[in-house]
């Protein structure tokens, strides 16, 4: 599942999440990587929640782009 959030009030929704108050809250995630996706280079933070994942992916450490939902594999 991915979530995108929603275009209104964004700052309200996952737009407010960033890369720091992220590792406040959860600490340091379970993986970190860097991928190019075009021309934009975005992190991708995971945090596994019992047998789920979730893959935090950031345009920057202040801009959540979306959210991944996995079953952890």
């Amino acid at each position: 599942m991915r979530y995108f959030g929603t275009n209104v009030e964004r700052q309200t929704n996952i737009g407010g999440i960033s890369l720091a108050m992220l590792v406040h809250v959860w600490g340091a995630p379970n993986k970190s990587a860097t991928f190019k996706t075009g021309k934009q280079t975005q992190k991708k933070v995971t945090y596994v929640r019992g047998s789920f994942q979730l893959e935090f992916i950031f345009n920057n450490p202040t801009d959540l782009d979306h959210i991944n939902l996995t079953h952890k594999g």
